[in-house]
C-alpha cells in the first residue's frame, strides 16, 4: 500500500475512534445520567453573607447617650457569591464553533451597569471597584454607595435574589446626639486608611499562610493557636475598605471593645439564587460593648460654655508696658484663646467633666465629607482653603439675647492678614495703611528691582542694609549713578519711616505676596492700578472659589472622555508595568484602580494647569451671578481679562523664595501661612490633657507641701523697697528687718505682685500668693533643690495621669535646680521650666483633698460587655502620699483664706466680673468656706507679630483650682476638711489675673450641686 494513503488511514481511524467516544460520552450523560444530572443541578447551594455588628454605644454617668446608632442603608457588593460563579466556561456559537466565554466577568458588566441605572453610578467605575476591591476581601461585603434613601434599598433588595453579589444592607451610622460637646473626649470615627486598611489585609494574608503551609509562627506568637485565634478576630472584625475606625477619644481606645463581633448568615438557595432556607451554622452579629463614662454631660456642656463665655471677656485683658512711654497697653491676643476646665470627684477620682475650648464637631467625621471635616483637621491644606478664599476661620461665641452658643465665621481678608502678623503700632502697619493700591505696590517692587539690578549684587539683605543706613559702597555707587537717581527718591520717601532693613524687606515681601510685580503690564496697570490691595485679594479669593467649582465640573467631562481615550490605549501595558515594578521591589499587590486613579490625576492635572484660564472665560458667568470679579472683567478686553486672571495666585503657588532671611520659613507660602498659629488653634486638641503650660502660683501648694513636710517654719515680711544705696530692689525682709535683695545668693528671687503684704506664715503665704516666701522657702530651708522635684513627682508632675485617652502629655520637671539657683526661685512658684495639663493640677488637688491617695483619673464608669453582664472599672490608686492632718489642715487653711478673707488673693471684691454681675457675686459669696482654692498666674514669652524687629511680649496664662465641701459639712477643726465632693481647675490662657479664673471654678460647683440634686430626685 502507497504509505501516505496508509497514514491518511490511521488518521481517519484516530478521528472515527474520538468521536465515537464523545458520542458514547454524550450518550451516557443525556441518557443513562440524565436523571441523576437533573437531580443535581436542582439541588440547594450555600451562600453566604457578612453581617455587620452595631457598634457599641456611650453614655454618660446618668445614661445620657453621648454615641448612638441610628438606622442607615448601604449598597454593597458581597464578591463571596460573585465567586460562585464560573470565571471561564466553553460553549457553542450558531456557527457550532466552541468558544471560550467568561461567566463571571459578564455578570459583572450586568450588575455594573444596574447599579449605576438605580444608585446614579458611574458604570464603568463600579466595574473596576468590584474588581479592583470587592475582590480583596470577599468575605466582607464592600460598600459601592452609602445613605441611600428608602426607596433606592428596597429596590435593591428586590434585585438580591437575581444578581448574586447585589447587597441592599440595613446597617447603623453613628451619631453623637451632643454633637461638640464633649468631644475631645468621646473622640470621632473616621474612614479607615489605605495604610490601617492594607495592614490589616497584609496580616490576614500572612497569618493565613502560615496556617496552609505551617509557615514558621510570626513574632510575637507563640502557638499555632495564637495565630488561629488571631486570624479569626480579625475576620470576624471584619475591616473593609469602606469601614469607619475610632481616630480619637474613647472611640479609639476602646476601638476593640465598642467594634463587636460580624455574624454570618448561612442561606440554602436553589439554582436561580432564591434562598430556601437559612442553615444552623448561621451566627448573629455580636454588639460592641456599651461604655457609661464618668462624666456627666450636663456639666460638660455647662463647663464648655464657661469657657466660650470667657473667650470674649478676656478680651483686651492682657496689659503690658510700652518700652516707649511707659504706659500700661492692651496687647495683641490670638484670634481664639481657648482653655480648659477639668472637674473630678476627688474620692474615687471619677471625671465630671472635662472642658475644652475650641471644640469640634464629631458627626462631621462620620458623614460630613472633605468640607467639613475640612474646618477641624488644621493642616496646609486648611490653610491654603482660607488663603485662597474656599473657607472662613470659625469659632463659637456666646449670644447675650438668646443665650445660646452661635457660630461665628471670618474671611481671610488682607486687613485680617496683617491684623494677624503685624502690630497696629509697629512702622509697618501705618507703611501698609499709606501704599495700600496696585500701582503703589507694583512701583515699590519695580525700584527695588532696579536697584538691586545697578548694585550688581546679588543680596536683597545687602542692598536694603545700604539704602536703610544710607552708606557704604553699594549706596555711595547707587548715589552716584544718575539712572537709579529716581528709583532712590522713591523707596526713601515710602520707607523712610521703617527704621530696620529686614523689616523693609518683610514689606517688600507682604507686597509681592499679594500684588506679583511682573504679571502686570503698564496696559493693565492703567485700568486697575488704583484698585485696592484688599479689594484685589478679595477679586483673587473669589477666582480661586470659582475656579475650583469650575475644575470639578471640568473633571468630569475628563474622565469620560479624555482619560478613556487613554485607557483604551494604555491601561493593559501601565497596569502590566505596575505589576513588574511591585515584583521587583516585593510588594503587595495594591488594587489596580489606585494606581488608575493617581495617573488619572497626574494628566488631569497637567491638562487643568494648561488649560483653565481659557475654559473659565469660555463659560457664560451665571445670570444671578452677584461676584464682584464678573463686574470687573466686564470693563477688560478679550486679552486683559486674560492677562488680569494670569496675576491672580493661588496657595499652591506661592513659592517664591523669601527676600527677607528667616530660621523657619523660605518660600512665599511660609509666609501666608503666618497668620495661622504654630500648633493650630487646636480644635481636636483638648487644652485639659493634651496642652502643656507653665502653672504659676497653683503650684506653690506642692512646695508649701514639701515645707510643711521638712518642718520649715519660715515667717517673714513681703514688703518692697529701693535699698538704701538706690540700686536694686528689696522683695521682703526677715521678722529682724534685715533685707531680701532681689539678686540673691547668686539668684533673683521674685517679688510679689502687692508691695506690702506684711508679716506672714506659711498660711498667709498661701492667703496672699508671696512670692519671696515660697522661693526663700526652697532656696534656703529644703535640705536639697531636687526635693522640690520629688515632691512634684508624688503629686504626678512629670508623668502621665493614666487617664484612658490617647495623646495625653506627661508635662516637664525642671532639670538644672542644683546648678540654677533663679530656676529653683522660680520653680517654687509654678514657673521656669515646669510645663503641666489641667488634669495633672486637678489630680494634684485630688491627693490633697481625698488624704493622700494620687489616683488614676477614672472616665470609663462601666463596661456592658455583651458576654458579661456588667463589669464595674474600679478607682486605682497610683501611690499614697503621706499627708497627716499637721500637713493637710495648714494647706487648706491658707487656701480657705484665699477665697474668703478680706485680703486673699481670690477674694470676692478684687474680682472684676463679680463685681459687675450681682448674681455671681451673691453665688460666689454664698461658697465661703465650702469651696477652697487657689490663683495662679503664669508668666510666657509670646510673639504676636511676626515682622523681624518684633519681639516676644509677657502674657499671663491664668489658673484656679479649687476644692469644693458639701454645704451642710461640719466646720469642727477635726472634721471640716475630711469630705470633699468635687476638685474643679480652670485654665485660661491669655487672662490677666488667676482671681478671675475663680467664678468659673465657683459656678461649676454650683452645677454639679444641682445636677446631682436632680439626679438623685430621679
Amino acid at each position: 500500500m502507497d504509505p501516505i494513503a496508509a497514514k491518511t488511514n490511521k488518521v481517519l481511524q484516530i478521528i472515527c475512534i474520538a468521536f465515537l467516544i464523545i458520542a458514547s460520552r454524550v450518550l451516557h450523560l443525556g441518557v443513562v445520567q440524565r436523571d441523576e444530572k437533573l437531580k443535581e443541578a436542582a439541588k440547594p447551594k450555600i451562600r453566604t453573607q457578612s453581617i455587620r455588628a452595631p457598634r457599641g454605644e456611650i453614655y454618660d454617668r446618668f445614661h445620657i447617650p453621648l454615641a448612638k446608632n441610628q438606622i442607615c442603608y448601604h449598597a454593597a457588593i458581597d464578591y463571596s457569591q460573585i465567586q460562585q460563579i464560573a470565571s471561564r466556561s466553553w460553549t457553542t456559537n450558531e456557527a457550532g464553533e466552541r468558544v471560550k466565554i467568561f461567566p463571571r466577568r459578564e455578570h459583572i458588566q450586568k450588575i455594573s451597569s444596574l447599579l449605576s441605572d438605580v444608585l446614579g453610578l458611574d458604570e464603568e467605575r463600579v466595574e473596576d471597584l468590584i474588581h479592583a476591591k470587592a475582590s480583596i476581601l470577599p468575605h466582607v461585603p464592600f460598600v459601592i454607595k452609602n445613605h441611600l434613601t428608602e426607596a433606592e434599598y428596597y429596590r435593591l433588595k428586590m434585585l438580591e435574589k437575581d444578581f448574586p453579589g447585589i447587597r441592599a444592607e440595613i446597617s447603623s451610622e453613628r451619631v453623637y446626639p451632643r454633637e461638640k460637646s464633649g468631644s475631645h473626649l468621646i473622640g470621632h470615627l473616621g474612614s479607615i486608611s489605605q495604610r490601617e486598611y492594607r495592614a490589616v489585609v497584609e496580616e490576614i494574608l500572612s497569618l493565613q499562610e502560615v496556617m496552609e503551609t505551617l509557615a514558621p509562627l510570626p513574632s510575637p506568637y507563640q502557638t499555632v493557636e495564637e495565630v488561629a485565634t488571631r486570624l479569626e478576630t480579625l475576620k470576624n472584625k471584619a475591616y473593609s475598605l469602606n469601614d469607619q475606625v475610632g481616630k480619637s477619644g474613647i472611640e479609639k481606645q476602646y476601638e476593640e471593645r465598642l467594634r463587636g463581633f460580624s455574624g454570618i448568615k448561612v442561606l440554602e438557595v436553589d439554582n436561580q439564587g432564591k434562598p430556601l432556607r437559612e442553615l444552623p451554622e448561621s451566627r448573629d452579629p455580636i454588639a460592641g460593648s456599651a461604655i457609661n463614662l464618668s462624666i456627666s454631660i450636663e456639666l460638660q456642656e455647662f463647663a464648655e460654655e464657661l469657657l466660650i463665655k470667657n473667650e470674649r471677656e478676656r478680651d483686651g485683658r492682657n496689659l503690658a508696658l510700652d518700652p516707649k512711654d511707659k504706659v500700661k497697653k492692651q496687647q495683641p491676643q490670638p484670634w481664639i484663646k481657648g482653655g480648659a476646665i477639668v472637674a473630678l470627684s476627688p474620692m474615687t477620682g471619677e471625671v465630671l467633666a472635662i472642658a475644652s475650648y475650641p471644640r469640634f464637631d464629631p458627626n462631621d467625621f462620620v458623614r460630613g465629607g472633605a468640607e467639613r471635616t475640612s474646618r477641624w483637621v488644621e493642616n496646609e491644606q486648611r490653610i491654603g482653603d482660607l488663603w485662597n478664599g474656599n473657607a472662613s476661620l470659625e469659632r463659637e461665641k456666646w449670644n447675650l439675647l438668646s443665650k445660646k452658643v452661635e457660630k461665628e465665621t471670618q474671611i481671610l481678608s488682607w486687613e485680617f492678614f496683617l491684623e494677624q502678623i503685624l502690630t497696629k503700632q509697629s512702622p509697618l502697619f501705618s507703611f501698609f495703611e499709606k501704599i495700600d493700591d496696585i500701582k503703589g505696590a507694583v512701583q515699590i517692587q519695580e525700584d527695588f528691582i532696579a536697584l538691586l539690578y545697578f548694585s550688581k549684587t546679588r543680596s536683597p539683605l545687602e542692598l536694603m542694609e545700604a539704602l536703610t543706613l544710607k552708606q557704604g559702597a553699594i549706596f555711595d555707587s547707587l548715589k552716584n549713578l544718575p539712572e537709579s537717581a529716581p528709583y532712590l527718591r522713591r523707596i526713601e520717601a515710602q520707607m523712610g519711616g521703617i527704621i530696620e532693613s529686614k523689616d523693609r524687606l518683610f514689606a517688600l515681601d507682604l507686597f509681592r505676596l499679594s500684588i506679583y510685580s511682573p504679571r502686570f503690564s503698564d496696559e493693565l496697570l492703567a485700568k486697575i492700578g488704583a484698585m485696592k490691595i484688599a479689594t484685589y485679594r478679595l477679586l483673587n479669593q473669589s477666582f480661586c472659589r470659582l475656579l475650583k467649582e469650575k475644575k470639578e465640573e471640568i473633571s468630569k467631562t475628563f474622565h469620560k472622555t479624555l482619560f478613556a481615550d487613554w485607557k483604551n490605549e494604555h491601561k493593559k501595558e501601565f497596569l502590566k508595568q505596575k505589576r513588574i515594578e511591585e515584583k521587583e521591589k516585593k510588594r503587595y499587590a495594591k488594587p489596580y484602580l489606585d494606581y488608575l486613579d493617581q495617573k488619572e490625576k497626574e494628566l488631569f492635572t497637567a491638562y487643568w494647569e494648561e488649560n483653565k484660564i481659557a475654559l473659565f472665560l469660555e463659560a457664560p458667568p451665571p445670570a444671578d451671578h452677584e461676584e464682584p470679579l464678573y463686574k470687573t472683567l466686564s470693563l477688560l478686553s478679550r486679552e486683559l481679562k486674560e492677562e488680569f486672571l494670569r496675576t491672580f495666585r493661588f496657595f499652591e503657588e506661592l513659592d517664591l523664595p523669601l527676600l527677607t532671611p528667616h530660621k523657619k520659613w523660605s518660600i512665599e507660602r511660609d509666609l501666608a501661612s503666618a497668620f495661622y498659629p504654630v500648633g493650630g488653634f487646636g480644635y481636636t486638641r483638648s487644652y485639659a490633657f493634651q496642652t502643656e503650660s507653665p502653672q504659676g502660683s497653683l503650684f506653690k501648694l506642692v512646695t508649701a507641701y514639701e515645707g510643711l513636710k521638712e518642718g520649715c517654719a519660715l515667717r517673714l515680711i513681703d514688703k518692697q523697697a529701693l535699698a538704701p544705696s538706690g540700686k536694686g530692689l528689696i522683695v521682703a525682709y526677715t521678722l529682724d528687718e534685715v533685707p531680701y535683695r532681689r539678686i540673691y545668693k547668686k539668684g533673683r528671687l521674685p517679688k510679689s505682685v502687692s508691695s506690702h503684704i506684711g508679716e506672714i506664715d506659711l498660711i498667709g503665704a498661701l492667703e496672699h500668693s508671696s512670692n519671696p516666701y515660697f522661693a526663700i522657702l526652697a532656696g534656703d530651708y529644703f535640705s536639697s533643690p531636687e526635693n522640690l522635684n520629688q515632691a512634684a513627682s508624688l503629686f504626678g508632675y512629670g508623668t502621665k495621669t493614666g487617664i484612658d485617652l490617647p495623646g495625653e502629655k506627661k508635662g516637664k520637671l525642671p532639670i538644672d535646680l542644683k546648678q540654677n539657683i533663679t530656676g529653683l526661685y522660680s520653680y517654687a512658684i509654678g514657673q521656669h521650666t515646669l510645663l503641666s495639663t489641667p488634669l495633672q493640677s486637678a489630680t494634684m488637688l485630688a491627693t490633697l483633698a481625698n488624704g493622700g491617695y494620687l489616683q488614676v483619673p477614672q472616665l470609663v464608669k462601666e463596661i456592658h460587655d455583651p458576654f458579661i453582664e456588667e463589669e464595674a472599672v474600679l478607682p486605682k490608686t497610683r501611690a499614697t502620699i503621706p499627708l497627716p492632718a499637721s500637713i493637710r489642715n495648714p494647706l487648706f487653711e491658707g487656701i480657705d483664706r484665699c477665697v474668703s478673707s478680706p485680703k486673699g488673693s481670690a477674694r470676692p471684691s478684687a474680682i472684676k466680673s463679680l463685681l459687675s454681675n450681682p448674681l455671681l457675686m451673691r453665688d460666689y459669696l454664698a461658697l465661703q468656706h465650702q469651696m477652697i482654692g487657689k490663683t495662679g498666674t503664669a508668666e510666657i514669652l509670646y510673639n504676636p507679630a511676626k515682622y523681624p524687629s518684633s519681639s516676644p511680649q509677657m502674657y499671663t496664662h491664668i489658673w484656679f483650682g479649687a476644692i469644693g465641701f458639701p454645704q451642710e459639712m461640719k466646720m469642727s477643726a477635726k472634721t471640716k476638711w475630711e469630705n470633699p465632693e468635687i476638685v474643679v481647675v480652670v485654665f485660661l490662657p491669655f487672662g490677666d489675673s488667676g482671681k478671675e479664673a475663680a467664678p468659673l471654678a465657683a459656678q461649676v460647683i454650683h452645677k454639679w450641686r444641682e445636677i446631682s440634686k436632680a439626679h438623685h430626685n430621679k
